[in-house]
């Protein structure tokens, strides 16, 4: 056999275990012997690095180290902006695993070998794509998405019961492992398979060694597992190209607006969860025509002090909570008891009728200050009519 076809042949063999461990029911076998896969994927590695010709990636060997240093920061930049998020929102949670000695070494042996193997087996087939200089695209297409379709939680997936469930599963889950993947592609051809492990490796240790863990609301969890690989995919690209001298005329603000975009990614996706004074919702039925329309948006301003609750007054548009359902309603009548306690009764301005319970200080969100029209239609149309309480609803940010 030529040594071209020994390329091909390896290549597609070693992505056979990969689809084989993506497989629901593999996933649950694996689970139950988690150390008999991790060593077998150990004698793969031992396979690629003893046995199997050597394939390296596109980018020039002299370069690597510049690529893997870029790994290192792309990791640290998820790992700031995921916990950086989490504190702002005051939404870190005590980390659901084993922090002990004992405990981290088992979740290295568990996943660490998992996770070199498959970007060793990534990198080897892209490379030999590239050494092929045919196919390069759609094979780095194929590789892409069968590394992220082989870690999406199908469990978690068939309990989505409904298009809502779907659409956060998807947009939390599947469309960030999918960037992720992205990147990781990017990284294989450009820095080779160490590079990949560098940045997976140190987010996966660094979640399974600190004691807390950010527990997100599904949009900004999205927004950041979206944004940082994408933006970092790209700022990846252009680097290399600065450093191998395909493009000698870069400007250093180029670099710049990558830092930029994902910067302004973020601080959008900490809008929409609700980080700052200023939040939007997205309002779901007609009780506020014609001021406001089902698919329109309020942005909310919170309570900074208690004495802007005082300030309130008959004819204000506020967002309060019932239970888990935020609405939005206008001020009818301020209620101040003897003891100088303040209630609110509200109303829809649609609705024929007040609302029947007074709305107190500690239900209150904020005061809406604007509308935005029909920026919401997307989230109206995933919501179920069935769970919205007609009249009153609109769709919580978190």
């Amino acid at each position: 056999m030529r040594l071209k076809e020994k390329y091909d042949y390896y290549a597609w063999w070693l992505l056979l275990p990969v689809l084989l461990c993506g497989l629901p029911v593999v996933k649950t076998v694996i689970g139950i012997r988690a150390y008999l896969v991790s060593g077998v994927w150990c004698v793969i590695i031992l396979v690629m690095v003893f046995m199997i010709p050597r394939v390296h990636a596109s980018g020039r060997m002299c370069l690597r180290s510049h690529i893997e240093g870029y790994a290192f920061s792309g990791a640290v930049i998820y790992l700031a902006f995921s916990f950086g998020t989490g504190v702002l929102m005051k939404k870190l949670a005590a980390t659901p695993y084993n922090t002990s000695l004992p405990g981290i070494a088992d979740n290295a042996v568990i996943l660490l070998p998992a996770l070199m193997a498959r970007e060793m087996i990534r990198a080897y087939v892209l490379g030999v794509a590239w050494r092929k200089n045919r196919h390069k695209i759609g094979t780095a297409v194929m590789v892409t998405l069968v590394m992220a379709i082989t870690e999406i939680n199908f469990t978690r997936l068939a309990a989505a019961k409904d298009t809502e469930a779907i659409f956060i599963f998807m947009a939390r889950d599947v469309l960030p492992l999918l960037t992720k993947s992205i990147l990781l592609s990017v990284f294989a051809v450009y820095g080779g398979a160490r590079s990949g492990i560098i940045y997976s490796g140190c987010i996966v240790l660094f979640q399974r060694i600190f004691p807390f863990l950010p527990s997100l609301p599904w949009i900004a969890d999205s927004a950041i597992g979206i944004s940082v690989p994408v933006i970092a995919a790209v700022f990846i690209k252009g680097r290399y190209e600065v450093l191998n001298g395909e493009c000698t005329e870069r400007e250093e603000s180029g670099n710049a607006g990558y830092l930029v975009a994902l910067g302004l990614s973020v601080a959008l996706c900490w809008f929409t969860a609700g980080v700052f004074s200023v939040y939007p919702s997205v309002v779901l039925t007609g009780s506020m025509e014609p001021k406001i329309y089902p698919g329109d948006a309020v942005l909310i301003e919170k309570f900074a002090e208690e004495k802007e609750i005082y300030q309130l007054k008959s004819g204000d548009i506020i967002n309060f909570m019932r239970g888990d359902i935020s609405i939005t309603h206008r001020i009818t009548e301020v209620i101040k008891d003897e003891a100088g306690n303040l209630s609110f009764r509200t109303k829809g301005d649609n609705n024929k009728s007040e609302d029947g319970e007074f709305v107190r200080p500690n239900d209150l969100n904020g005061k809406v200050t604007k509308v935005v029209p029909k920026v919401g239609i997307f989230v109206l149309l995933i919501k179920s009519s069935e769970e919205i309480p007609e009249g009153v609803a609109d769709e919580q940010t978190d």
